[in-house]
């Protein structure tokens, strides 16, 4: 009876290993990991998403795949469902962005140490009634408990603090919702093919100033006007003779939505200086989805932010190099400063003066093998230089008023770049995102 029963459990482990893959069994798994369908697309930065139902936030970046480099439990507004008005002790839905960083904004037990207020109520808040006022994502010192807040988004006061390099302020989007759909990162996600049409017609409105096709994806009511308007009609008329010489398409887009709310994020050329180097614009579109059709509701654009705009605590390595300059001459040497911003400056140096000699051996060595660029694997991406070397000659590159933003495995370098050769002569703004991989600093995405 005995070896009967012995028997039949080999024979149900046996079929158990059988039917279903071993990665099932495993921690691990070959897969991509999930993410939040309220992430259309996202070319850089970071973005946070809030999980009300399970009283979770991640943080997500995509380094050629997404990954999930933040998760923490956290406490949302003792009042389940959406945020309507003040006091109602709900947290709000929707996509926002933190506006600032507060340094010891009240009791530790109740506030932690640090506060990053939200742009709530957004202007699609108002228009639907809604309203309320400070609310943040901030820290507590005492035990983390569910549902515990007045609305806002609380977290350990240690998990705050690791959450903050991760910030950049009006960039970094903050997505609040009931409960996260995860889909993979192969799936298509809603509303993405439509919301990318969307962005193409504005842009090509913009570049042949078609203000009536331009209105006519806007809410009736929400297209621009008075003496933004007349600025808009003048910066677009400026941008139309340019756009047969340069390619005037939006960069460094990201998408996000929160059921009928979506936000396109972009940057934009604006002018071309005499000296071929780019003047950009930061561009924010918010949508609703009304009747089952996307609107542009309300439209944002600023110049080029600085460093100023990079959450920052005392343990954060942010350090601005001051009137800084690496020539790529043979008198450039290696910066032997141990710190963090020594590291990479170094790497910097390495860098430019590798592709200014024509040394890929080199130049290929400083960036990281997963490397991304216009959708450029690192193969790709070298072999594109090669391909300008073979068209060019005289290369020259300088590289000025570096800034250095970093932690102990990721950094950011964005810098002013003067590039001239045989065949182009400009000047442009460049950013490196960097990566800790095996002792040395590598790059692992370069954009404009």
């Amino acid at each position: 009876m005995l070896n009967k029963r012995y028997f039949a459990i080999y024979v149900i482990l046996f079929l158990c290993l059988f039917l279903f893959p071993q990665q099932s069994f495993s921690g691990t798994s070959s897969r991509p990991e999930n993410i939040p369908d309220s992430i259309i697309t996202l070319s850089s930065g970071y973005v946070l998403v809030v999980d009300k139902q399970y009283q979770k936030i991640y943080a997500f970046k995509k380094n050629g795949a997404f990954s999930k480099v933040f998760e923490s439990p956290c406490s949302t507004g003792k009042n389940q469902g959406a945020k309507q008005s003040t006091g109602d002790a709900k947290t709000p839905n929707g996509v926002f962005f933190a506006t600032k960083l507060l340094h010891n904004p009240g009791s530790p037990e109740i506030y932690g140490t640090l506060a990053f207020p939200l742009d709530y109520p957004t202007l699609s808040d108002k228009r639907a009634g809604r309203n309320g006022t400070n609310i943040w994502i901030h820290g507590t010192t005492k035990p983390l408990s569910p549902l515990q807040s007045n609305g806002c988004v609380v977290l350990r006061d240690s998990d705050l603090h690791r959450l903050t390099d991760l910030i950049y302020f009006n960039k970094t989007p903050v997505i609040i919702q009931e409960s996260i759909n995860w889909i993979s990162p192969k799936q298509i996600p809603p509303a993405k093919e439509e919301l990318e049409r969307i962005l193409a017609l504005w842009n090509r409105y913009s570049i042949s100033a078609d203000m009536k096709s331009l209105d006519a994806l806007y809410l009736p009511g929400a297209e621009v006007k008075g003496k933004r308007r007349e600025e808009l009609i003048r910066k677009f008329k400026s941008l139309k003779p340019l756009n047969d010489h340069f390619l005037l398409q939006p960069r460094d887009v990201s998408i996000l939505r929160q059921e009928n709310t979506a936000i396109i994020m972009f940057d934009q050329i604006v002018a071309v200086n005499n000296d071929n180097s780019f003047q950009g614009a930061y561009n924010k579109l918010v949508l609703e989805r009304l009747n089952n059709r996307w609107f542009i509701v309300d439209d944002v654009t600023s110049t080029a932010s600085t460093d100023k705009n990079i959450a920052r605590t005392a343990t954060a390595t942010a350090v601005p190099v001051q009137k800084n300059q690496i020539k790529t001459d043979s008198n450039t040497g290696t910066n032997t400063n141990t710190s963090t911003t020594g590291e990479v400056t170094a790497l910097l140096t390495k860098w430019a003066a590798s592709w200014k000699s024509g040394d890929m051996k080199k130049f290929r060595s400083c960036y990281a093998v997963n490397f991304k660029s216009k959708n450029m694997s690192l193969d790709d991406w070298v072999s594109h230089k090669n391909d300008v070397r073979k068209r060019s000659k005289n290369i020259n590159v300088r590289i000025d008023n570096i800034r250095i933003t970093a932690d102990t495995i990721n950094a950011t370098a964005s810098f002013t770049q003067y590039y001239s050769s045989s065949i182009l002569k400009s000047k442009s703004s460049k950013k490196l995102e960097l990566k800790k991989i095996d002792g040395g600093w590598k790059i692992t995405r370069e954009t404009i």
